[in-house]
């Protein structure tokens, strides 16, 4: 009777702690979202299903905290067009299996390793650091509803481009991860659709000595719609001014695209269906609800469910790995500096238009006018430059 005891109760009692366990984590997570300086309690990497469902529902009570009018609103700048934003930061530690490598290399449809057979996987460090962006976004001190939030620009400068290819040096918690939103040098910008601002992320690996360095620093540029009214209101030519005349830090905005003779030849495609999402988000854990359901992206404003944009990225970017061109030796020549090179480098991207599900785009690739970088962009309903552009990037 004992025995029969014991065996009963034993799961229930497992399931009860573990319970109380989860419950614990979860209100020790709230607490964190109200902070302004807050340390991830697990390595950023390894988040796990329930840490994501409950990074979620914290983005959702912020929905609540605005209807009771407890969320902080921006405020518009004296020089009427930047807004303020509240700073918030977070670090975290980093730590990276083959779990996730495997994860990456599905979601982008390639085996992850170029000709010479080491491994290659250009945005996979990018990928893994995500959901940095996710927590400060559900952040209660950050007065920005997430849902329906879109990345428009990105800029992914590798210090270390060895690391950031392949991160078997990064298996141990010998990495620390900091990011940041708000504050005096990442002030919101008032644009036509709503507010663009700024997350900035920082990987800093250590060595066994306890010195650091940063091995990759990324920039973030995200839309926030708001309503036509909200102050201070869009006006296209003061928009333009300070813009230009900003003295922000964000290299996604600064930096001015450059002009790309492009080849006029789609070499590449990228097919993705209803659900590559999710593919996509077991690697960065963005499950935001206009990627994974038709019917919240259309509540969104959207005609269907849109692809991550850094997914589609990835995908074009691991074709470099085998878009040889024999008849274009100066082409091939950047790509294999790119591919090879140890030397640093900054990857930028504009994402043009949503990219609704499913696709098939082509991926056409050209060189950066005066020399020294590399364009690639991806575009629908035809290859001879007449078709839509979805997203331009260049590597310089």
């Amino acid at each position: 009777m004992i025995t029969v005891t014991i065996v009963v109760l034993a799961p229930l009692i497992f399931l009860a702690y573990k319970g109380a366990s989860r419950l614990q984590r979860l209100w020790h997570l709230f607490r964190l979202m109200g902070a302004s300086n807050f340390n991830v309690p697990m390595p950023i990497s390894r988040l796990d299903a329930l840490d994501v469902t409950s990074v979620v529902a914290l983005m959702a009570v912020k929905y609540a905290y605005s209807l009771l009018g407890l969320l902080p609103k921006p405020q518009p700048d004296a020089d009427g067009v930047h807004m303020l934003l509240p700073e918030v930061t977070a670090m975290a530690k980093l730590r990276v299996t083959s779990r996730d490598e495997r994860r990456f290399d599905a979601a982008t449809g390639e085996a992850g390793r170029d000709r010479s057979g080491r491994a290659n996987r250009l945005l996979f460090l990018p990928a893994l650091v995500n959901p940095m962006m996710a927590l400060l976004l559900a952040n209660r001190r950050c007065p920005v509803l997430p849902f329906g939030c879109v990345n428009t620009r990105n800029a992914f400068e590798l210090r270390d481009p060895g690391v950031g290819r392949d991160a078997a040096d990064l298996t141990e918690d010998n990495c620390v991860v900091m990011a940041y939103l708000g504050g005096p040098e990442r002030r919101g910008r008032r644009v036509k659709r709503g507010m663009e601002f700024d997350i900035r992320i920082v990987v800093v690996k250590f060595n066994s000595w306890g010195g650091g360095d940063a091995i990759m620093e990324q920039d973030i540029t995200i839309l926030a719609y708001l309503p036509a009214g909200t102050e201070p209101r869009f006006r296209p030519a003061e928009s333009t001014t300070s813009s230009s005349s900003s003295s922000s830090s964000s290299s996604s905005r600064e930096e001015p695209p450059p002009r790309v003779a492009w080849s006029g030849a789609a070499r590449n495609k990228v097919r993705l269906g209803l659900l590559a999402p999710r593919a996509w988000a077991a690697v960065c854990k963005d499950y935001n609800p206009i990627h994974m359901s038709r019917p919240l992206a259309r509540l969104f404003g959207f005609p269907g469910t849109i692809a991550h944009g850094n997914h589609v990225l990835a995908m074009a970017m691991q074709q470099l790995l085998s878009a040889s061109d024999a008849d274009d030796a100066r082409f091939d020549d950047q790509r294999c500096r790119f591919i090879y090179s140890e030397a640093p480098f900054v990857l930028r991207v504009a994402f043009k238009r949503p990219m609704v599900l499913p696709l098939d785009l082509d991926v056409e690739y050209g060189q950066v006018e005066g020399g020294g970088g590399l364009g690639l962009r991806v575009v629908g309903g035809g290859s001879d430059g007449s078709g839509k552009e979805y997203l331009a990037a260049w590597v310089t």
